[in-house]
């Protein structure tokens, strides 16, 4: 059971209560017209326990009382146990009961708080009738308690060491004094005995949740000795509690229990205090820290005004101000020469009908709202504007306005329910803004689900499923795609279910998921991811420039991890996938809350989400810098400004790899290299964006991840900058010329003394393999090997006149690059 009231989760679910409670009173009205027949009644029960499931998962603990009295009361009248003038009682109680309930959800989603106002009277009213002695008032009272209220400012609880001795020594001695008041033998002296260890107890919990409990306990121990409170089972309840607490920090030291409902237990003891007639020393003082006075007793027990009768109040509202509306619209207010005051009497009395009757629904700012625009309307048929445009043009702005205003938030409140708290421009504002997002993040979730489930596809087809584990990683890269729909691939579908089974055909498997691959439509990786980047940027500053900071710093986050990891081809169901994820999902469950209610307490979603979102900036110095390197230095490199001292690039570096993977990635690698080579000669022949590319990448990416897998992280970012190249070369964006064909050429070339290299522990040539490396960086970044080749020739006639008084060739060709 929850401690906290699901306000969210209530709105959700409270037109299912409503109805529930109709369903229930429709049944009892058919069991009152023939008692005879039980089914109505069974019906009724059925309804009502319903809604006290319903009520505890909410955590709506009062009103959850009301609800159980409700089907003890049933239970009574199933069971013929209440006869005569009582069962007509309990029919009548039980009947009030279900018109009340819909009134105290409609004041909980509005006051946002179980506070139990106005559930006494029926509660208890159930429980005489059927012989059960009332619950105490103070079950159901609740006051606005100020945050910290009672807690001492800066304080900290004592050491864990001296909380275990004092409350050993205390809690015995606690509990026979509390249970001699209880039973009435020499009050006066033990509940002095409590209300010492209470202050104790205060003292050493100062600065915490505990602290404002003993010290509240104190002033109850001062009243039940001075007979201003009698104890009963509430009283009883709340000792008990404190026993378990001492108990609890025997145990546990100044750690707090998790287990108390401390604000609960405070508004309990609050009431007896608010209800002492006389004020002693620490009542008195109690008091004055929780701001109680003479009337707070009689506010929290005011009765509850009906849903049914706010859509009335609110409803008659409309119709007058539609009326004032029409008149405004009939009669130019620009236009009056000779204003009377009895002219505007109609539109007056509508304009104060509306007043009244948001007044009567709680909506006192619409009202005073109303009563501005009363004042304006008396004074503009009085003639005080008379003379006087630019007032004039004031105050009609001013009525127009007001009465506009108030009639559209009476209308959104009557469409999405009259307990919101917020005006009808405000939550519009936040409603486009978030709902824009959310299709935005619904898009890029798409784009991110695609890639992955492409990528594990791949991943479970390098080879032919061998043994449970591989034809499980197939089916469920296979579920992935066919979960979408449950249309088509009828084979495949049943190949699959077939292995789910236990009588998987492994070669039929393969070979139909083989063809599923190929037939794939999927919008190709980089075209995915960078299409998600710049959604993320969007949504980022939307969520910005309509005020939420928070929500869109968490997005940028996420945006700039995504880009890095895009650009090192790295983004893969990892850790670090894993966070970006986590802060995505909660700031889209946050937001998808404040719509839904935007008084919710969401602070620990944005808090998660902040910090899964910052735990991206680490993996993000982890990755590879990739093009960001490659393509920059080669500028740098090729420009005549250049600075000698620039700093060099972030490379990437080899891990520590113990001698049996390095054997596994060679003899792996040499697999990968004669393949390439094999493909690489086959490709030549027909030198276009074929099949025997789109292997070759392949088997780049396999050598990729192979590398990266064991910490050979330079031979792996070769492979990737190949993969990046040829995603580019089967995406169409370049094309494959002479100059990629040689490239491509001199890369497959070298693999194999890299390779060879690279098993010789201190022989890697790794000057070699950046080069390579950076190269098919620069190609798929700018379509070009060497950004040299894009600078601009110079004519003969400038050769000529830069070489008078010196070598012609030197500034273009220097000593062996001729």
């Amino acid at each position: 059971m929850t401690n906290k009231t699901d306000i969210v989760s209530l709105k959700w679910v409270i037109g299912l209560m409503n109805k529930q409670a109709e369903n229930a009173e429709q049944a009892l009205v058919e069991y009152s017209k023939d008692p005879g027949q039980k089914k109505p009644l069974l019906q009724c029960m059925w309804a009502v326990h319903q809604i006290t499931s319903t009520l505890r998962a909410l955590g709506i603990k009062k009103g959850e009382m009301l609800s159980i009295e409700m089907e003890r009361s049933l239970n009574f009248l199933y069971k013929d146990r209440v006869q005569g003038e009582r069962r007509k009682l309990t029919m009548g109680g039980l009947m009030q009961a279900l018109k009340i309930l819909p009134a105290y959800l409609a004041h909980v989603q509005t006051s946002r708080v179980d506070t139990g106002q106005g559930l006494e009277q029926y509660v208890n009213d159930l429980r005489r009738w059927v012989g059960e002695r009332p619950r105490p008032q103070a079950f159901f009272f609740h006051m606005d308690i100020p945050e910290g209220c009672g807690i001492s400012v800066g304080a900290s609880p004592a050491p864990d060491e001296e909380i275990r001795s004092r409350a050993n020594v205390m809690l015995a001695l606690y509990l026979e004094m509390a249970k001699s008041a209880l039973r009435k033998r020499n009050v006066g002296d033990s509940m002095k005995t409590v209300a010492r260890i209470a202050r104790k107890m205060q003292t050493l919990f100062a600065g915490t949740e505990p602290e404002r409990f003993w010290f509240t306990q104190v002033g109850l121990c001062e009243g039940i000795a001075g007979g201003l409170i009698a104890p009963d089972e509430c009283i009883a309840q709340v000792f008990k509690t404190g026993a378990f607490m001492i108990k609890y920090a025997r145990e546990n030291g100044s750690e707090i229990d998790p287990g108390v409902d401390y604000n609960g237990y405070l508004q309990q003891m609050l009431y007896y205090i608010a209800s002492c007639r006389a004020k002693p020393v620490h009542i008195a003082n109690i008091r004055e820290v929780f701001g109680i006075d003479d009337n707070t007793l009689e506010e929290s027990q005011r009765g509850l005004i009906h849903i049914d009768a706010l859509v009335t109040a609110l409803s008659g509202a409309l119709e007058h101000l539609n009326a004032v509306a029409d008149f405004i619209n009939a009669n130019d207010l620009h236009s009056i020469r000779n204003p009377e005051e009895s002219a505007g009497t109609e539109a007056l009395d509508h304009v104060e009908q509306a007043m009244f009757r948001l007044s009567a629904a709680g909506h006192e700012a619409h009202a005073e709202s109303l009563q501005s625009v009363f004042n304006k309307l008396q004074n503009l048929y009085r003639g005080d504007y008379r003379g006087d445009a630019l007032k004039l043009e004031q105050a009609i702005t001013g009525i127009v306005r007001g009465i506009v205003d108030v009639k559209l938030d009476v209308e959104y409140k009557l469409e999405h329910g009259v307990c919101s708290a917020f005006s009808s421009r405000e939550f519009e504002l936040r409603e486009s803004v978030v709902n824009a997002t959310f299709g935005q993040m619904a898009l890029v979730e798409n784009h991110l689900h695609a890639v992955l489930r492409g990528k594990a596809l791949a991943q479970a087809l390098k080879r032919k499923p061998f043994g449970m584990d591989d034809t499980l990683k197939l089916t469920h890269a296979l579920h992935r795609y066919l979960n979408k729909t449950e249309r088509g691939h009828a084979e495949l579908r049943k190949a699959v279910a077939d292995a789910d089974n236990g009588e998987a055909d492994v070669d039929l498997l393969y070979d139909l998921a083989q063809q599923f691959q190929g037939q794939l439509d999927d919008v190709p990786e980089r075209k995915a991811m960078a299409i998600s980047i710049q959604l993320l940027s969007e949504i980022s500053g939307a969520l910005t420039f309509a005020g939420m900071e928070r929500e869109g710093a968490v997005m940028e986050q996420c945006r700039r991890w995504l880009e890095a990891a895009g650009k090192a081809g790295c983004v893969r169901e990892d850790e670090a996938f894993r966070c970006f994820a986590d802060a995505f999902a909660q700031i889209e469950l946050h937001l998808q809350r404040t719509l839904i209610d935007p008084l919710d307490d969401t602070a620990h979603l944005i808090a998660f989400a902040e910090q899964r979102a910052a735990a991206l900036d680490h993996y993000i110095e982890e990755l590879s810098a990739g093009a960001a390197v490659a393509v920059p230095e080669a500028q740098a490199a090729v420009s005549v400004a250049a600075s000698p001292s620039a700093p060099a690039g972030k490379y990437v570096e080899d891990k520590d790899i113990p001698p049996e993977f390095r054997e596994v990635f060679l003899e792996e690698s040499e697999e990968i290299v004669a393949e390439l080579t094999r493909l690489m000669a086959v490709w030549e022949l027909d030198p276009e964006p074929n099949q025997n590319l789109k292997d070759m990448r392949r088997h780049f990416h396999t050598f990729k991840g192979n590398g990266r897998a064991v910490g050979a992280n330079v031979l792996g970012e070769l492979g990737w900058a190949a993969q990046d190249m040829l995603d580019r070369v089967l995406d169409g964006d370049i094309a494959p010329e002479d100059n990629l064909q040689a490239l491509l050429r001199d890369v497959v070339n070298a693999l194999p003394a890299l390779v060879a290299s690279f098993g010789e522990m201190s022989g890697f040539d790794a000057t070699t393999t950046r080069e390579l490396t950076n190269r098919c960086f620069r190609m798929a970044e700018t379509g070009v090997d060497d950004l040299a080749s894009d600078m601009p020739l110079l004519d003969e006639t400038a050769v000529q006149a830069s070489s008078v008084g010196g070598s012609p060739a030197s500034a273009l060709h220097p000593a062996g690059h001729s």
